[in-house]
């Protein structure tokens, strides 16, 4: 039988190659889904395996979340909200307005999010004249500076309970990470973006009518973010502002069937299944364990290891829950010192694991931004690259400084 090791990176590299030949993401994710399949598990097995992924109460409640929330977001398109916000942030300057959108949608911790927010800055972007890969970038990138410290985030959460350690110790820790992440996000952003005249208007633009306009335009998103910071499932907080959103707005049975119709489009819940059998497969197959016994069999050295099984984890399942599920509870006796967290050790470890989930072809919020701007994944890579590569340098730097 083949090594678990080489089936994993096989399969990476296969879904890779499907993805450069054009090959729809979710056929390209099942295909390596497979490939781990059939190299590694009982071919008997592999109907039940399917369906069991299929029924599983994560798989549902991320099919149950997307779709909620893409039909909240066409709902507010085909009710002109997004539109409104767009156009309001853009008075406070249309530079400002492309951060702010995905950086404010960014505080919910939901699959997908930057579909959310990229329909917002859809009309804006093409006003400013931007190629459709700089405005995926960022949004992309704008969508995620939370995720590498907020408190909400169910990874910075899971991280917590594997090391055995409070909450607001690691958000403190990884706190530095998303600074980081802001700073080179906003250096190659502001190379991109065009000088842009705004046009001139005969509404008000005070401070408190800009304010009012936000929030009349938002309302729904900031309703979201409440929610799920005061502890409510997204399965719930979605769900809940759509229907508020619907009786609000009075919206009729013809915008309802669009919005419900746009969130339950076949092709994006069949990727948000193969994401999940893929990963539910790596974890079966026990091949990120083979990995990081193999790895450590060899001799490496803790800083690669710290390194690369995250990056590597994070890059195959595309998921932040993927990398720290799979590669943290191994590296606990890296992580920690007696009773305490060792902080270098956990910045180098987390933040090679969330360069990897950026950089992942099956992550969805880069695949689904990517084909809704209808923008060239490889020249998305070609602007991700500098700048994660430059965080993963210093990260590692920093962990060599500290040793």
């Amino acid at each position: 039988m083949l090594s678990p090791s080489v089936a994993l990176l096989a399969s990476i590299a296969g879904i890779l190659i499907l993805l450069r030949l054009k090959v729809h993401p979710g056929l390209a994710i099942f295909a390596g889904s497979l490939t781990v399949s059939l190299l590694l598990l009982p071919v008997p097995s592999l109907p039940e395996h399917m369906l069991q992924t299929l029924v599983d109460h994560q798989t549902l409640r991320l099919l149950a979340v997307v779709a909620s929330a893409l039909a909240l977001s066409r709902l507010m398109e085909v009710k002109g909200l997004l539109t409104s916000l767009a156009a309001t942030m853009e008075r406070l300057g249309p530079r400002l307005a492309m951060h702010l959108v995905p950086a404010t949608i960014g505080l919910v911790p939901m699959p997908a999010g930057a579909l959310v927010s990229a329909t917002a800055l859809r009309d804006l972007g093409e006003r400013m004249g931007l190629p459709p890969e700089r405005v995926t970038f960022i949004n992309y990138w704008f969508r995620h500076i939370w995720e590498a410290s907020l408190p909400v985030y169910p990874a910075i959460i899971t991280t917590s309970v594997i090391l055995s350690v409070g909450l607001s110790s690691v958000a403190l820790t990884l706190l530095p990470m998303t600074a980081l992440v802001i700073a080179l996000g906003i250096v190659s952003s502001r190379r991109m973006l065009k000088p842009y005249k705004r046009r001139e208007t005969k509404e008000s633009t005070t401070r408190k009518n800009i304010l009012y306009n936000l929030f009349k335009a938002s309302w729904p998103i900031l309703l979201v973010v409440a929610l799920v910071l005061l502890g409510l499932d997204a399965v719930i907080a979605f769900p809940l502002a759509l229907a508020l959103l619907a009786s609000q707005q009075r919206a009729k049975w013809p915008e309802l069937k669009i919005a419900l119709k746009y969130g339950v489009d076949l092709k994006i819940l069949s990727l948000l299944y193969a994401v999940m059998l893929y990963k539910a497969t790596i974890e079966g197959s026990g091949a990120a364990y083979t990995l990081f016994s193999d790895m450590q069999h060899i001799g490496l050295p803790a800083v690669v290891l710290l390194a690369v099984l995250p990056f590597l984890m994070g890059f195959a399942t595309g998921i932040s829950m993927g990398f720290v599920g799979i590669s943290l509870p191994l590296l606990v006796p890296f992580l920690t010192l007696g009773s305490e967290v060792n902080s270098y050790a956990l910045i180098l470890a987390y933040t090679s694991g969330y360069v990897g989930v950026l950089l992942s072809p099956v992550h969805l919020c880069l695949i689904l931004s990517t084909e809704y701007f209808k923008a060239s994944l490889a020249k998305v890579y070609k602007l991700l690259l500098p700048p994660l590569l430059t965080i993963q340098a210093l990260v590692v730097l920093l962990y060599y400084a500290a040793a």
